[in-house]
């Protein structure tokens, strides 16, 4: 399923200002999104003022929140809030700007007692190499099955 602009609150729990995806596709055990860096973004302002960057937690932020559409797809309520367990090794090679897209894609590993374990990529432009790899561990209390 396709998601544009506000639609993609329909996926998942977040809203702006940290929801900053365009785009959202969400497949069984894949999602594809797209952020557009426009010059206006509220966070260019403080981050930083003559030498804009994105910053690194929204992108690790938007990269959450694409893999969580992944496994939200899968339950009955889209509103429960996912819970990051653990993120890493995270391996970032390249920054992003105002003017670039960014383009990034989840894999869903996993899937098991609220449990959900994958990864996620982020590429800027049209360039075929990632500029940042995650891998990452998030659960939704509602389904843990509490062990002990």
């Amino acid at each position: 399923m396709k998601y544009i602009g506000e639609e993609i609150y329909n996926a998942i729990p977040n809203r702006k200002p940290f929801m900053i995806l365009d785009t959202l596709e969400v497949d069984d055990d894949k999602a594809f999104s797209e952020l557009k860096l426009a010059e206006d973004e509220w966070f260019f302002q403080c981050h930083y003022p003559g030498n804009p960057i994105l910053p690194l937690t929204l992108l690790v932020e938007s990269m959450t929140q694409t893999f969580s559409s992944i496994f939200l797809n899968k339950t009955t309520d889209k509103t429960e809030i996912p819970v990051i367990s653990s993120i890493g090794p995270l391996k970032m090679k390249e920054g992003a700007a105002p003017g670039d897209v960014i383009r990034l894609e989840a894999i869903l590993d996993s899937f098991k007692r609220g449990i959900a374990k994958g990864s996620c990529r982020a590429f800027k432009n049209e360039l075929e190499q990632p500029i940042m790899e995650i891998d990452i561990v998030e659960v939704l209390p509602s389904l843990m099955v509490r062990i002990g």
